[in-house]
Order: C-alpha cells, then sequence, then structure tokens
C-alpha cells in the first residue's frame, strides 16, 4: 500500500528482485492500472490479487473492510484473519474490487471536495454565514459539520488529490465523464501544503488558501 501515484513504481521495485510470491495491492487506483500491474506480475511468475480498503486504520473489528479480487483472492484473505481488518471477497476478476473503491471513495472524499469548493465560494461572495445556517436548519448541524469535514480533510489533501486522478479515469473508462473529480483533484492539490500542518487549522485558514490559490483559475 502507497500513494497512488506510486503504485506501479513500486510493483516494478518488486519484480526486479523476481518475486514469485503472492502480491496484493490494496492501492486507490483505477481498475485499468490494477490490470497493468496484474498483467505484469503474472507475466513475472508472481501471483496477484486486486484489493481495496474501505474505512479507517483497522484497529477494531467491524470498521474496516478489505475487498479482495482475483483467483487467489481467497487465499490472501486468510492472511487476515486473525486481525481486526474485515475481508471481503467480491469475485475472481482482478479490477473489481478496486472499482468498488472507486466508485464508493468517489462519493465520500469527492463529496468533501465539493464542501470545500462550496465553502470557499460562499466565502467570497459574502454567505457563508447564511449558508450555514439553511443548512442546520434543513439537516441538524450540518452547517457546522461541513466546516469540520473540511477541516479535517487537510492532513489528507495531498493523498485524495492522486486518488480523485484515479476515479476520474475509471468514471471515462466506465463511459461516464470524469470531469467531477478533475475538479475535486484541483480541490485538493489547493490545500495539499497543509499535510505537516502541526495541528488542525481554522477554517477560515483553509478558505483562505483555496481561494487566494491561482493554479488553473
Amino acid at each position: 500500500m502507497c500513494p497512488p501515484h506510486a503504485a506501479e513504481e513500486v510493483a516494478e521495485q518488486v519484480l526486479a528482485h523476481a518475486f514469485k510470491g503472492l502480491y496484493l495491492d490494496v492501492n486507490a487506483i483505477s481498475p485499468q492500472r490494477v490490470m497493468r500491474i496484474g498483467n505484469a506480475m503474472s507475466a513475472a511468475g508472481a501471483i496477484f490479487v486486486d484489493g481495496g480498503i474501505i474505512g479507517e486504520p483497522a484497529w477494531d473489528p467491524g470498521k474496516t473492510w478489505l475487498y479482495l479480487s482475483g483467483d487467489k483472492a481467497q487465499e490472501a484473505a486468510r492472511c487476515f484473519s486473525a486481525g481486526p481488518l474485515e475481508t471481503c471477497v467480491v469475485g475472481e476478476t482482478e479490477g473489481k474490487a478496486s472499482s468498488l473503491k472507486m466508485c464508493y471513495a468517489a462519493y465520500t472524499k469527492g463529496t468533501t471536495a465539493l464542501l470545500c469548493a462550496i465553502l470557499a465560494t460562499a466565502e467570497v461572495l459574502g454567505v457563508r454565514s447564511e449558508l450555514e445556517t439553511q443548512w442546520s436548519r434543513d439537516w441538524a448541524n450540518f452547517g457546522e459539520q461541513a466546516g469540520e469535514r473540511v477541516r479535517k480533510v487537510t492532513a489528507k489533501a495531498w493523498r485524495f488529490a492522486g486518488e480523485m486522478a484515479e476515479i476520474a479515469a475509471t468514471f471515462r473508462e466506465a463511459g461516464m465523464p470524469g470531469e467531477f473529480h478533475v475538479a475535486a483533484e484541483r480541490i485538493y492539490r489547493r490545500i495539499a501544503g497543509f499535510k505537516d500542518a502541526p495541528a488542525v487549522p481554522s477554517l477560515e485558514e483553509v478558505l483562505e488558501t483555496l481561494t487566494q490559490t491561482s493554479e488553473e483559475r
């Protein structure tokens, strides 16, 4: 497991050592990239399994799921039988587990990027307070919750940017527009600089960064 952009490079480094064992790729990458990695592994004599993780770090059972697909998916699942990470085999077709991950993250992380853009726009137009109030009328405390989601995503935005690019590629391959998540990628890149911040930034700091970033205006 590594940041999405490095998935193929890591696989190549492993193959350079004449690896012949079971290789489980659990990166947040498009099924197209999964197939490329899988083909390279199979050609080299390694066993390849596709995986996708949904959830936070697996400290407690029943909260984080590892979806697996491929001929040897059950074999890979047994490697995690003693730990808190739940496993689910979704088929023998490589790429299916990653497809599920892409579709799931398209909503969860994609909507957080959308909230970033909405709140930044409302701030520029001088209607953020009114928007948050109306949100909370429609859904209890949603105005506050939206701001918290935007603040907390800053620590992972650098990684989510690459994931949005993978989702965009997945959508295009399925015949859907990929522009939704291309925009989400750009949003996350604007706030990627908060990666090593000593504390969670204020909402005002995040919105200022979003609105004052000049990339691709």
